[in-house]
């Protein structure tokens, strides 16, 4: 376990005597010197060191990883890591500044004895560590000098930049010499939670990974406890428990199989636990998932489309003021009724007939009793209506929603949803302007931006059944609606959304059609890239992030990743190729591109043309560039990974590839 994170170097005098020798004696050269913004919806994340860096942080609260070890900003820190080091700054709140300074030290030559036996002893240029300065303000000063030097980009500038940066390591230095500098502590609870995120199927020590930070098991408990709600052991059994259930629904393997792979002790112990959360056996979890999957229309005759008008009071009702909707607590005479309603579901499944053919004369007494329900009048539960409900499953537990659901708003998963014959009558702004289906979106409503949805206007539109992937939002969401929540990530395939989904909306059938057409035009497209550019041809997905840095995508960040690793199914360069799909996403330098780019590229970029690239003296030496093998695209174009538009990006790709 200890790979996986490291402890916060400790300065004793007797070291920092040693670091400051070894600056003095030490070749140093300094590689760049870089400012840059990071804003809070678009932080630094995964970026690889491609050499020493010191990085100068400020003007707000953020968190800072440096590889595993997670520090907790305020207004100022500096960050220091050697050559490989990866580097997050998510800011809290407030844009960030901050300054990169790369540099490189030199190895000793092999007569330099003195040098190599203090190097033995401590390397200052690979140490990784976090702190305030005692003088914030005066660093910011050295580092503003350092830049305008720098970019002025004369031989007197460099050498006036060069003098800053020892002055800057001097300033450092001389606070801890002092101990006028502040250490910034990693945080044991964020730390925690990303090791178990990472790790739950492993066999995990508290106590060993509480020694990372030099705290008790139950000081980082009780820490983990006041950040999460929950415990380190109540954490970890919920995430083996969420894995165990996907593999319950959507694999063939054996519970036993399920219970070691997921991180339980033995098969007994995964039974107690699941039945303890779940109130039924991970056995009868699987029979009622391959129940609930099986092909049952009811009532095709009577489906309508989703943006009907004159629902919009199918599920809201007024009670002293406040609005009340499905998927509230019901009394247990509520409950056994909505059971029996299942029930009778089930049976009309197994015996292939139609269930509502007398919908229309079973209703008709109750309207009679109790009038038209309509927004503003309060409207009964009867066995007829509660029998038109049916229950998901959901990582919120039972949720119930209308068997057949006409206003859907919808926070994500829009591309799923439209592909299945539904359209949302709100979600939120970035998904309104996908450029793939514009004429599916024009009667859906705006609701906002996907951070700062607006709930009133969710309220005025008066959904029957919320779908969204935003678990900030959830309970916002469920006071207003039977809500779902799909968690992003939790599908990690466009066949298993469109199933979810389907299955979850009484569409499975539908869904199963849309797959198998999927399926189709994916193989089609396969077969003819690959007779295109060959089967060994290597991709990179790339994204220009300006200030002469990018990011490189994996199958799983849009860009063009599913598009081109998933449906078409090539592949990034090999020796890469763990690293990518295990990162995702790895901001580079320019300097650094050449050790990621395969034998075509496709690019995301609001600035950058071809010819641009062929220009610059680092892009024109890719063989991608050289032999015009670069697909550029905008933002907008390529941000949208939902299925419609994975498979629309495809196409496009596929027609580029295949007309070269």
């Amino acid at each position: 376990m200890r790979e996986d994170a490291e402890c916060i170097q400790v300065f004793t005098p007797e070291m920092i005597d040693t670091m400051a020798r070894i600056w003095t004696r030490a070749s140093i050269s300094l590689m760049d010197v870089r400012h840059q913004l990071i804003r809070p919806g678009q932080p630094l994340q995964n970026y690889r060191m491609p050499s020493s860096m010191l990085v100068y942080a400020y003007g707000g609260s953020a968190n800072v990883q440096l590889n595993q070890t997670l520090f907790g900003m305020e207004r100022f820190g500096v960050f220091h890591g050697g050559k490989g080091t990866t580097l997050s700054i998510s800011p809290e709140g407030e844009t960030l500044g901050s300054f990169m300074v790369l540099y490189k030290a030199e190895a000793p030559p092999f007569f330099r004895r003195d040098l190599q036996r203090l190097l033995e002893q401590v390397n200052p240029f690979v140490q990784l560590y976090g702190l305030v300065p005692g003088n914030p303000v005066g660093l910011v000063n050295i580092y503003q000098q350092m830049l305008e030097s720098w970019n002025q980009a004369t031989a007197m500038n460099h050498l006036f930049a060069k003098n800053l940066f020892y002055q800057s390591i001097h300033e450092i230095y001389r606070d801890l010499e002092r101990s006028e500098a502040r250490f910034l502590q990693p945080d044991p609870a964020l730390s925690a939670k990303r090791y178990l995120d990472k790790h739950y199927m492993r066999p995990i020590m508290f106590q060993e990974l509480a020694d990372l930070f030099s705290i008790s098991s139950g000081q980082l408990t009780r820490l983990f406890k006041k950040r999460e709600g929950k415990s380190l052991q109540e954490y970890a059994i919920q995430k083996r428990l969420e894995d165990a259930r996907r593999h319950l629904k959507y694999t063939n393997a054996t519970v036993k199989e399920i219970a070691i792979g997921c991180g339980f002790a033995d098969e007994v112990n995964f039974f107690r636990m699941f039945k303890k959360h779940f109130r039924m056996t991970p056995i009868d979890y699987r029979k009622i998932s391959t129940l609930s999957m099986q092909e049952c229309i009811i009532d095709n005759g009577s489906q309508r489309i989703y943006n009907e008008i004159g629902l919009a009071g199918l599920v809201k009702s007024q009670r002293d003021g406040e609005l009340t909707m499905f998927g509230q607590k019901r009394s247990k005479q509520m409950l056994l009724a909505t059971a029996m309603s299942l029930m009778l579901l089930l049976s009309a499944c197994a015996s292939n007939m139609p269930a509502n053919n007398g919908a229309a004369s079973n209703t008709a007494p109750a309207q009679t009793q109790q009038g038209q329900s309509t927004p503003g009048i309060e409207t009964k539960e009867t066995e007829s209506t509660s029998s038109q409900t049916r229950i998901v499953h959901t990582v919120k537990g039972e949720v119930e929603i209308p068997s057949n659901p006409r206003r859907i708003i919808a926070d994500t998963y829009m591309g799923s949803l439209i592909a299945l014959g539904i359209a949302p009558i709100g979600t939120p702004t970035k998904f309104l302007k996908n450029p793939f289906y514009p004429e599916l979106l024009k009667s859906v409503e705006d609701i906002g931006e996907q951070k700062s949805i607006s709930f009133e206007k969710v309220v005025e539109l008066q959904p029957d059944v919320i779908i969204t992937g935003d678990e900030k939002a959830y309970e916002s969401y469920q006071k207003i609606a039977p809500t779902i929540l799909i968690p992003y990530g939790e599908l990690k395939t466009d066949q298993e959304e469109i199933s979810y989904l389907g299955e979850v909306l009484g569409l499975e059938a539908e869904a199963a059609a849309w797959m198998t057409d999927y399926e189709t035009r994916r193989s089609s497209m396969k077969k003819r890239v690959e007779s295109a550019v060959g089967a060994n041809a290597t991709f990179s997905i790339i994204e220009d992030w300006g200030e002469k840095s990018v990011a490189v995508f994996g199958d799983n960040f849009g860009r063009g990743g599913q598009a081109v690793y998933r449906l078409l199914q090539l592949k990034p360069p090999a020796e890469r190729e763990a690293e990518i799909m295990e990162q995702q996403m790895l901001q580079l330098s320019w300097e650094t591109l050449a050790d990621y780019v395969g034998d075509y590229i496709v690019l995301t970029s609001d600035r950058l043309t071809l010819q641009d690239l062929q220009a610059d003296p680092i892009w024109s030496s890719l063989d991608a560039v050289k032999n015009d093998r670069v697909y550029i695209w905008s933002s907008i174009h390529g941000w949208y990974f939902d299925p419609l538009s994975t498979l629309a990006q495809a196409e496009e790709l596929t027609n580029w590839l295949t007309s070269k």
